[in-house]
């Protein structure tokens, strides 16, 4: 019976975790607060990270803004979802059309995407935290703002 209930919390915070990118897919940014903790917070493990970590609901709505400001037609799809204890690790590919400024660089009408990773811990039933990784070489060379390898043999 243990091991019944212990997977049915695991499936039920894959679930928190999952919602949290439908909130995002919808559109439906005012229910940040129904999936996300009162005491969340986001911190980039990746090189173009944040200096200070997100703190609270309202400041993944302003990130989540600032993409669809930038990727009006930004979509995550999941490819992946494990959990272990309070754990859920999502791995997503996110993309859209680049119309506004993003990382500094304008709108250039291209479509650009990349993958990432994040490790949510659940509490409560929300999500209390979300370390993320994305794969910032990818973004800065869709966007032009590093040079892609190119062939020097002659």
């Amino acid at each position: 019976m243990a091991s019944k209930t212990k997977t049915s919390d695991l499936e039920a915070n894959k679930a928190v975790a999952l919602r949290l990118i439908e909130v995002f897919n919808g559109r439906r940014l005012e229910l940040l607060e129904d999936v996300l903790h009162p005491e969340f917070h986001g911190r980039g493990i990746s090189p173009l990270a944040p200096d200070k970590p997100e703190v609270g609901p309202g400041a993944r709505r302003k990130l989540y803004e600032m993409f669809l400001q930038a990727i009006p037609d930004a979509r995550g799809e999941v490819l992946d979802v494990v959990a272990e204890g309070d754990k859920v690790v999502l791995i997503d590919r996110f993309g859209g059309t680049h119309r506004g400024e993003f990382l500094g660089r304008p709108g250039t009408g291209d479509h650009i995407e990349w993958i990432a990773m994040h490790i949510y811990t659940i509490r409560d039933g929300k999500v209390l935290e979300d370390a993320y990784m994305r794969d910032e070489l990818a973004i800065m060379r869709q966007l032009g703002l590093e040079p892609s390898p190119t062939n020097t043999a002659e």
